[in-house]
């Protein structure tokens, strides 16, 4: 890796003689007023650009500003200041990232996009966030909706929905590099290079990274689904290895038609140390193991705008990931076509209309005790949505109502409404209401899979214990009652409160009760339990969310958050949980920012959290600091230590194989030169 970083650096030393025409420069917090951030414009909510301040719904928007002020070295690092969001480091490389409760390794109620574009994947669910890497100086912003958004997206926002929008390349014109090193990041340097006019631009670029989370770290698992198993030595090599190649190129064929094509390829190598169950919940296999994958997308939009009111947009997307984890491989293939239509039909009503069709195939390979049957799928989902907004009283109370129509392979027909209201008796306050319908749809771990989870002893006879899938297996159903209120004090401060009332049905459990089967093995019989998954469970979650903004000095900005989450599930008779959830109860979040001049910046935050009971995880407060020096206008360094008192605590588990590794302090170095 210090080899490839050599070339990079001797590549961007050829290009340093560039001139830097149109460079933008990052927002301090003279640019950035709070006024400015109650009115930012969001697109995640209703699909068009709008003000946050009318936005019917609990959203937070992450800011470029934000981002490199919190030092984030990964997209997970960065959402971890998100009041109301729950991001838990699970290796360092891994993470648990949910809203509102449901939060596991494969966060299979969230949906995270990048630009539009899915990355939730159909054979686990959730997002694979070990292959997912965006170059933060390429994102604009993040919005992150909690609660149900699957009017507008589709199945599977049921607790949220995250968009991470990334720069066009008009807004990078001239060159990039970037340099960050440290004691677990021990190497990452991005080159980017982008030209053009108003009509046509490109952007090209390029990153290589190295991260080792682990250096002899206690490692641990979940064994039997529940039970705390510490592995017998110290963890001392979790190293990955990553590159990437992208591209992106925007341009307009006449003031109203807009084109945009982005795509990229990586590979992903490196090292797991993970636990094969043998014998519940006593004995397993600790081996090494190879784990990453490869790949690549291409995304191409179409935008037209006939006049204000009347915009339709076309988009285009195809993923595919090779990956290669030590108990299972494969192919992964999605192909996703969406059309939608917005029309403003008089000067107080709005029509949303649109429909999208996915094909997602697969080809796998079971590496050990895990596995799909049959081992290749195909996957057709077709939607069609239609929403309309409503001005009832003008300038004060509107009404939106929608419904999307979903037909897939796995689940058949899926209704989809929602309600909203939004009243806004002046322009620095605002209420909003609502209730949604939303479905998390079966994928093929749920329907197809075969994990065997070791030996069980019964009275002295060993029984082998398999969890298996269910074809007939239905959507999980979650309906969600919110309300929230937003107000902004001329230019000091901002308060953004929201509450939610949810009940689930139909969730996924596996059946433990039943009689062992004997299967053959040749002439050696033995004693199988299966264990079917069924749509067994119930809950209920309630809560909220509260952000702001204070100025408290033209030089002094104060971000506080908290959030309180109160989750129950119930079960049939006989069943137990696939896997728990490791939603804390309590969270809390403080940012500061403090600008010494235009060259010096402080940033100190910090993030607290309940204990959390199913996983029997610690509560934990938990600092951060940054510092930062412009020597010039396109030059930039920065040190930020993370986990400041350097306590070393499991924020949580993850599914049986993978290892879980204490957080740590630690250390950065970047460098940021623009040319």
């Amino acid at each position: 890796m210090g080899r490839r970083l050599l070339i990079l650096v001797a590549l961007a030393g050829s290009s340093a003689s560039a001139q830097r025409v149109g460079a933008p420069t990052d927002d301090d917090l003279t640019n950035l007023s709070v006024e400015d951030l109650f009115q930012l414009e969001v697109t995640s909510v209703g699909r068009k650009a709008q003000e946050l301040s009318k936005a019917p719904a609990a959203i937070f928007v992450l800011t470029a500003e934000d981002i490199r002020r919190s030092g984030a070295t990964s997209i997970p690092e960065a959402l971890q200041w998100v009041p109301g969001l729950t991001v838990l480091s699970v290796d360092g490389i891994r993470w648990t990232i949910s809203a509102r409760g449901s939060a596991s390794l494969y966060a299979d109620k969230m949906l995270v996009m990048i630009d539009g574009r899915s990355l939730y994947t159909p054979l686990f669910g959730g997002v694979l966030w070990d292959l997912v890497d965006v170059p933060l100086d390429n994102i604009e912003r993040i919005e992150i909706v909690r609660g149900p958004g699957a009017v507008m997206w589709g199945p599977n926002a049921v607790n949220g929905v995250i968009n991470i929008i990334t720069k066009k390349a008009q807004q990078t014109k001239g060159g990039d590099v970037s340099f960050t090193t440290g004691n677990q990041l021990q190497g990452s340097a991005l080159a980017r290079w982008s030209d053009g006019s108003d009509r046509f631009a490109y952007q090209i670029w390029t990153k290589l990274e190295d991260r080792d989370p682990a250096s002899s770290s206690p490692g641990f698992y979940l064994a039997d689904l529940n039970e705390l198993v510490r592995q017998p030595q110290p963890v001392s090599d979790l190293n990955t290895e990553s590159a990437r190649l992208g591209f992106r190129m925007d341009g307009a064929l006449s003031d109203q038609d807009q084109w945009m094509v982005q795509g990229d390829l990586y590979k992903v190598g490196g090292r797991d140390y993970l636990a094969y169950p043998i014998a519940l919940t006593t004995v397993s296999d600790f081996a090494n193991s190879h784990t990453g994958g490869d790949g690549g997308f291409l995304q191409a939009q179409w935008t037209r705008t006939a006049s204000e009111g009347n915009e339709s947009t076309l988009q285009f997307t195809y993923d595919r990931d090779q990956i290669d984890y030590g108990f299972v491989a494969g192919s992964l293939n999605n192909l996703t076509v969406d059309f939608q239509k917005r029309l403003q039909t008089s000067g107080r009503n709005e029509v949303y209309w649109g429909v999208e069709f996915q094909q997602y195939w697969d080809d796998t390979e079971s590496q050990r005790f895990f596995g799909f049957n049959p081992a290749d799928s195909v996957y057709r989902n077709g939607d069609a949505v239609l929403r309309d907004e409503l001005e009832i009283v003008p300038d004060r109370l509107t009404a939106l109502a929608g419904m999307r129509v979903d037909y897939g392979s796995f689940d058949r027909f899926q209704f989809q409404p929602t309600v909203r209201l939004l009243y806004t008796p002046s322009a620095s306050q605002s209420f909003w209401a609502g209730f949604s319908r939303a479905v998390r749809t079966p994928n093929r771990f749920d329907r197809e899979m075969q994990v065997d989870q070791g030996a069980e002893t019964v009275d002295g006879v060993p029984i082998n214990i398999e969890i298996v899938g269910t074809p007939g297996i239905r959507p999980e159903i979650e309906e969600s009652l919110e309300a929230g209120y937003r107000i902004q004090s001329r230019q000091r401060w901002s308060v953004d409160a929201s509450t939610f009332w949810s009940y689930y049905s139909r969730l996924v459990a596996f059946q433990k009760s039943g009689q062992p089967e004997i299967q053959w093995n040749g002439a050696t019989p033995s004693l199988w339990l299966l264990l079917p998954e069924e749509n067994a469970g119930s809950g209920r979650s309630y809560g909220g969310e509260i952000s702001a903004t204070w100025q408290a000095a033209k030089n002094w900005r104060l971000l506080p958050g908290y959030a309180y989450l109160n989750e129950s599930k119930w079960l049939a008779p006989g069943c137990e949980w696939v896997l728990d959830t490791s939603s804390p109860a309590h969270q809390g979040w403080l940012r500061s920012q403090y600008d010494f001049s235009r060259k010096w910046q402080a940033d100190l935050m910090a993030r607290a959290r309940s204990r959390n009971l199913p996983f029997n995880t610690p509560g934990v407060l938990l600092f951060d600091a940054r510092v930062s020096w412009r020597p010039s206008r396109d030059t930039e360094l920065s040190f930020t230590v993370e986990n400041l008192g350097g306590r070393n605590v499991v924020e949580t588990y993850s599914e049986v194989p993978f290892v879980a590794i204490p957080v740590e302090r630690i250390f950065i170095f970047k460098w940021v030169q623009r040319f």
